[in-house]
């Protein structure tokens, strides 16, 4: 023990800085490649398993509950899909597989804007008066069929009403207000969870712990270095010789750790960022893009649709009164 502990004495700076490498080197392994590589088989299955739905979409339709259940079950994706799913609105398409509450509010759409259209044309005014729309329609056969049909769409409707309530419908196609990448960023999935920010410097740091190793070898070997007597000089070189030789195998082991650590960091990121890229590649695939000047545009004409309807009840409301003053 004393032997050892005379051996151990002149060596400790070499070994503490030993010891800072190794736990450097293990923290690095724990915190950061075990688990990069478990992101790697989370973003694997997500990226497989959203594939499979979009094959089965194309027959079936996109159910936002199975992608929830079976796709984003991880707490992280799991958040990001919970804002993501946000922004998704519904999107009906007519065609002869849609369910039976989308093709009549379709049919009723289209039967409205004829029929109202022709009757503003016929009466040369930019309103209709919604109170004697049957009278209006008596006199033209034409305006008389189109009456007919809508109403009898109208009245699908509210028969369709009921099962609608019953369970919601099936919708085939959603359309996304904003990119996947806004929310399946690189940053949320890959940076912040592997802490890149600080494990991209793990290199530069075994660096420096490597050129601390080596100054402190040839400090402590010269410190010890005694040539105050002359027959003791030849084995006081040869040991400096040997600390400083130590000290050069510990910079040289803490840069070769350097390099790996370095090759291992960046192999990592860049397929975690590829499978990034392909999750959102897959998003995007499964959900049409929609900008949200369409949505202004919507609400811009529902707004004006709304300004005009209560133009024309304050004109009514005006009349009404000015009949029941005059009488």
């Amino acid at each position: 023990m004393n032997a050892f502990t005379l051996w151990l004495s002149p060596h400790w700076p070499l070994w503490a800085v030993v010891l800072l490498i190794a736990l450097v080197a293990f923290n690095f392994w724990a915190k950061f490649v075990t688990p990069a590589l478990r992101l790697r088989h989370t973003l694997g299955q997500a990226i497989e398993r959203l594939n499979a739905l979009k094959i089965a979409a194309s027959s079936h339709g996109i159910d936002l509950e199975k992608i929830e259940q079976e796709v984003m079950h991880e707490p992280r994706l799991a958040h990001l899909w919970g804002q993501y799913a946000n922004g998704l609105h519904p999107h009906w398409r007519e065609s002869p597989n849609m369910g039976s509450v989308s093709a009549p509010h379709s049919r009723v759409q289209a039967l409205s804007d004829t029929l109202f259209s022709a009757l503003k044309a016929r009466s040369g005014k930019a309103t209709v008066d919604l109170n004697n729309i049957e009278q209006q329609v008596m006199g033209d056969p034409r305006l008389s069929s189109l009456w007919a049909d809508y109403s009898a769409a109208l009245q699908g409707t509210a028969d369709a009403a009921p099962a609608a309530a019953a369970g919601p419908a099936h919708i085939r196609q959603w359309r996304a207000s904003a990119p996947a990448e806004h929310y399946f960023s690189e940053h949320a999935l890959v940076d912040s969870p592997l802490q890149t920010d600080f494990y991209k410097h793990v290199p530069g740091i075994l660096t420096g712990l490597g050129i601390i190793g080596t100054f402190s070898g040839l400090i402590m070997g010269l410190i010890h270095f005694d040539v105050s007597d002359p027959e003791t000089t030849q084995q006081q070189l040869s040991l400096l010789v040997q600390t400083v030789g130590q000290a050069f195998w510990v910079s040289a082991a803490a840069i070769a750790l350097a390099m790996l650590f370095t090759w291992l960091e960046k192999s990592l990121l860049t397929a975690r960022y590829a499978q990034v890229e392909a999750l959102q590649h897959q998003l995007d695939s499964l959900f049409e893009a929609s900008s949200a000047e369409v949505y202004l545009e919507r609400l811009l004409a529902a707004a004006e649709a709304q300004a005009t309807a209560s133009q024309d009840m304050l004109r009514e409301l005006r009349k009404t009164l000015s009949a029941l003053n005059a009488k």
